[in-house]
């Protein structure tokens, strides 16, 4: 099996570029480099850990996912109007304004100028393409339709690209509030709280609970920051490195599904990925038991991968799409009436598609929901946090006042 190896080489202008190539041994991509006209600086495998999630979740994460999408929209275009792929690749490299990618692109142009099929030029560029990707693009070229197959990924991409877009604008709001909300705490118990110290001192007697708890609060921290520094350091390290293992990436997407309100807007996104991906690769002729293993990895959750992996294994025994669905907790009793429809009336590709839809159309009903919900939900939030840190403080000389009095 191949090693996923990170290059950096020097190309005819000069200047520096990266990326990633499957290969027996470093020398092997080394030379391999040399053949693309490059340079090689450094040649070092990649870690598993990552080299497996860039396979099968190539980065779709901001300007990455853009590039990729308006990329599939140009090629299809081009494509269908029987403009040679070669000199596609070369008019989306000129346009292309992201620099890696630009580079990718480069790379595929020049390995099909030495002979080689598009899907393999591709293979050889997995921090971008992904297995789901690369598949498409291999089925279009054995059955001669790949303008029909670029077209289909153009719009699969942008569904991806949509859906990302519509769930990260529904977590900036509380993302920023609840950020807002720990700034405010921090500064009033590392600032403001220590300047009544004095004060309810000379007060003497017993303090009210509240103002005492958060005196508490506002010693520890200002007494012992560094150490809560660097603890809250570490913890997050440990907590992303975690995160990145097999075992925490999967426990912690199950977890995120268990979670109110965000957890059904995670499970909609990743099976409307996942339905869109596989409506695609159906559509195209890829066996069942293979687009199931290549779609699983588009949902971008561990916990729906595994129920998805799990459908594999029973349909490859001989088992129905839609019996194997019915024993995963992630799909609900609908899309099994769906899909088994599909499988009895031989569409099963249309099923898919409106499976897809139909989550879609979820995903943007949960958030608007979500979106309404959450801001004056925040707001009371911030309003009660604040607010309660604030009378805290002003208990006390309340009732320096009524002793006055």
């Amino acid at each position: 099996m191949n090693t996923i190896f990170a290059y950096r080489a020097i190309d005819q202008s000069g200047e520096m570029q990266r990326g990633v190539l499957p290969g027996e041994s470093s020398e092997a991509v080394a030379e391999r480099v040399r053949r693309m006209g490059l340079r090689p600086v450094s040649v070092s495998p990649k870690r598993a850990q990552f080299a497996q999630k860039e396979l099968s979740i190539p980065g779709f994460n901001g300007k990455k996912i853009e590039a990729l999408s308006l990329f599939s929209r140009q090629f299809a275009t081009m494509t269908s109007a029987g403009t040679p792929i070669v000199r596609c690749l070369k008019v989306l490299e000129a346009q292309t304004e992201h620099k890696g990618f630009k580079a990718a692109i480069k790379m595929i142009k020049g390995d099909i100028e030495n002979g080689e099929q598009l899907s393999e030029a591709m293979a050889r560029q997995s921090e971008w393409f992904s297995d789901f990707y690369i598949s498409m693009v291999k089925a279009g070229e054995s059955a001669g339709s790949l303008p029909l197959v670029l077209e289909r990924l153009a719009h699969a991409t942008e569904s991806q690209a949509r859906l990302r877009k519509k769930v990260k604008s529904a977590m900036a709001y509380p993302t920023a509030v609840g950020f807002l909300i720990i700034c405010c705490v921090f500064a009033m118990l590392m600032f403001l709280i220590p300047t009544f110290a004095g004060i309810f001192k000379d007060l003497g007697g017993t303090l009210p609970l509240p103002t005492r708890i958060v005196m508490g609060l506002s010693g520890l921290l200002t007494s012992y920051f560094p150490i809560i520094f660097l603890l809250m350091v570490a913890s997050i390290w440990r907590f992303r490195r975690w995160k990145r293992s097999e075992s925490g990436r999967l426990r912690w997407d199950t977890f995120k599904l268990r979670l109110p309100v965000f957890g059904k807007l995670a499970r909609l996104t990743a099976l409307a990925r996942f339905s869109q991906s596989l409506s695609v690769l159906v559509s195209t002729g890829v066996p069942a038991v293979s687009a199931l293993d290549i779609a699983k990895g588009t949902a971008g959750n561990d916990f729906v991968a595994a129920n998805v992996g799990e459908i594999s294994r029973m349909v490859s025994a001989g088992g129905s799409m839609s019996a194997a669905m019915a024993e995963q907790p992630v799909f609900t009793e609908m899309v099994v009436q769906m899909v088994g429809v599909g499988e009895e009336s031989g569409d099963l590709e249309g099923m898919l598609n409106k499976i897809a839809e139909m989550y879609e159309l979820e995903v943007n009903t949960t958030v608007e929901a979500l979106t309404s919900l959450l801001e004056p939900l925040l707001i009371v939030a911030m309003g009660v946090t604040v607010g309660g840190i604030l009378m805290s403080v002003y208990l006390p000389m309340f009732k320096a006042i009524s002793l006055v009095k």
